[in-house]
C-alpha cells in the first residue's frame, strides 16, 4: 500500500510504462472507434509509438488480471478497475 502512496508504477518490467488514467483512456477510445479491444501491434511500430505503448499496456492488463484471479498482487489492476473495464466491454483473456 505504501507503494501506492508514493506512485509506484506497477506495469511489469519489460513493459512500456503508461499511467492507468492514460491507458484507460486511449484503451476506450481505441474501443470507441474500432468495436474492440484487441489491440494490434506489428514489428515495424516504433516502440515509443502510442499504438505500440497501448498494445504493451493491454497485455500488461492480461497479465496482472492473472494474477488477480490467483488473489496475487496484481500491480495497479484493482476490483474496482476490473470492474470498470468489465462493464466497459473489455473481455480478460481466460488462462
Amino acid at each position: 500500500a505504501r507503494m501506492d502512496e508514493i506512485g509506484f508504477e506497477w506495469t511489469p518490467r519489460g513493459y512500456t510504462k503508461m499511467k492507468w488514467d492514460e491507458g484507460f483512456a486511449l484503451l476506450m477510445a481505441f474501443g470507441e472507434s474500432n468495436g474492440h479491444f484487441d489491440v494490434p501491434t506489428s514489428p515495424e511500430l516504433d516502440r515509443n509509438s502510442q499504438e505500440h505503448r497501448l498494445h504493451k499496456w493491454v497485455e500488461s492488463l492480461h497479465d496482472m488480471y492473472r494474477s488477480f484471479e490467483l488473489g496475487r498482487q496484481s500491480g495497479s489492476l484493482t476490483n474496482e478497475r476490473v470492474q470498470l473495464l468489465v462493464s466497459n466491454g473489455f473481455v480478460f483473456r481466460s488462462y
